[in-house]
């Protein structure tokens, strides 16, 4: 599958973090919660635009930090447990997902072991990101950006 390359602009995000393996699932349910709390984030920059990001690297036991979260305009008043994130500006490749959540890692499995491999394309240490939109409430799918050099 190729990927379509991409220019962004950082942006700021407020939101909810888990940090694990999602061995049990975690990251459903960090969703469910951030959903909860969604309508206390007071700064939204657009409705109905989420961001899942995944910070850098696994550390030794395949742990990682994970943000749902919505992008903001300002860090002013932020909701009491909630975290702020930056995302800086840069290059990315994005993958449009379409299929079951349950495979989405499967998907991720094929964007590392053989569409960016085939691109050309070398990975940057930044954040990457998964895109939630109004086409993920109407049919699931959802845009992944990998960040490149």
């Amino acid at each position: 599958m190729e990927g379509k390359i991409v220019n962004i602009e950082g942006f700021k995000g407020v939101g909810l973090t888990y940090f694990g393996n999602n061995e049990k699932g975690e990251i459903p349910n960090l969703w469910e919660a951030f959903n909860n709390r969604y309508r206390d984030i007071k700064q939204k920059s657009k409705s109905m635009l989420f961001y899942g990001i995944c910070d850098g690297d696994m550390d030794s036991e395949g742990r990682f930090h994970y943000t749902a979260c919505a992008e903001v305009d300002s860090f002013e008043d932020v909701p009491e447990g909630m975290i702020t994130k930056v995302v800086p500006a840069g290059k990315y490749i994005v993958y449009t997902y379409g299929g079951s959540i349950q495979d989405l890692g499967l998907f991720y499995n094929d964007i590392y072991a053989k569409w960016i491999p085939a691109s050309g394309h070398e990975v940057e240490y930044r954040p990457q990101l998964e895109l939630y939109d109004e086409r993920f409430m109407q049919n699931g799918e959802l845009d992944i950006y990998i960040p490149i050099k």
